[in-house]
């Protein structure tokens, strides 16, 4: 077993899918930074004012101000998109923390992990490596879990990526905006936790459906809709349905949300962390069954 988890450890790190993968979350990250910027210039909004009259300018940029002024307390807001958004108490003067929530997204690492998935498990039903590799008396559910282990950790190395350079040019660029102490860490190891464990559950599934399907391409494009796109769409319909928000409040898209919201306590990252965990446990033995029944040729 220690053996097949180094042997993928390998594999992860020299593919060039992964190499690609890290590079475009150091470009997310550095986008978040540059995109927190631009926004929390007044000069730049009032630039793009400047059909409105000096009145109509100010009282525009007040009700900007105002909107994020801490007045809404939800923890999650649900329908926000795709992408990275930030919960800021005054959104001219943004700090580091606030923009080291902002970097976990929403809908991104799905994504970037259903491309991740397709290169590392499904690819390889193509070319024939599970069957070589199964040749010399592997265990099937042994091969299974460490794909899992080594995905789960090129979704640390990416999700790091992202979050430490945010912060760190959150930092540099906006200040911490607080005085930092150690509860503060705690908390942000909490979100990271919290983040993880959602996001072995996402890559659970993943793993799952590449099992089913086979193929890479498949893969990636019912991942990203499933686990990003359909989220998305059907999150518009949470606060108008009671059977619909209970039955939300169970989803990965949401719990992903809730583990990494500035405003989320430790009740609601523990909540997601089991979510999580279910979720890893239900999917990786489906996974498992599916895959010693396979006929791998």
């Amino acid at each position: 077993m220690l053996r097949l988890i180094k042997a993928e450890l390998y594999v992860l790190f020299k593919t060039r899918t992964f190499k690609v993968l890290c590079a475009i979350a150091l470009f997310l990250a550095i986008g978040v930074l540059g995109l927190t910027k631009l926004m929390s210039s007044e000069e730049f909004i009032k630039s793009s004012l400047k059909g409105m009259s000096p009145e109509q300018q100010e009282q525009f940029m007040d009700t900007l101000q105002s909107a994020g002024s801490g007045e809404n307390d939800s923890v999650i807001i649900p329908g926000s998109g795709l992408g990275f958004h930030i919960q800021a108490n005054d959104i001219f003067k943004p700090t580091a923390k606030e923009t080291y929530h902002a970097a976990f997204g929403s809908g991104i690492i799905e994504m970037i992990m259903a491309v991740l998935i397709g290169a590392m498990v499904a690819k390889e039903y193509s070319t024939g490596t599970i069957k070589n590799i199964l040749a010399y008396g592997k265990r099937r559910e042994y091969y299974y879990v460490s794909k899992l282990i080594a995905c789960a950790i090129g979704l640390a190395a990416v999700l790091g990526i992202i979050l430490v350079v945010a912060t760190i040019g959150g930092i540099t660029l906006f200040g911490w905006g607080e005085a930092f102490s150690p509860s503060q860490a705690l908390g942000m190891l909490m979100n990271f936790l919290g983040a993880m464990a959602v996001g072995m559950g996402i890559i659970s599934v993943l793993m799952l459906i590449a099992t089913l399907v086979k193929s890479s391409g498949a893969t990636i494009g019912i991942g990203i809709v499933t686990m990003a796109v359909l989220p998305m769409v059907i999150s518009f319909l949470y606060g108008k349905f009671d059977w619909f928000d209970k039955m939300y409040q169970y989803s990965l898209s949401y719990n992903w949300a809730l583990a990494t919201s500035i405003k989320s306590t430790n009740g609601d990252i523990l909540k997601a962390i089991i979510v999580g965990l279910l979720t890893l446990l239900i999917a990786t033995g489906a996974g498992i069954g599916l895959f010693r029944k396979q006929d791998i040729k």
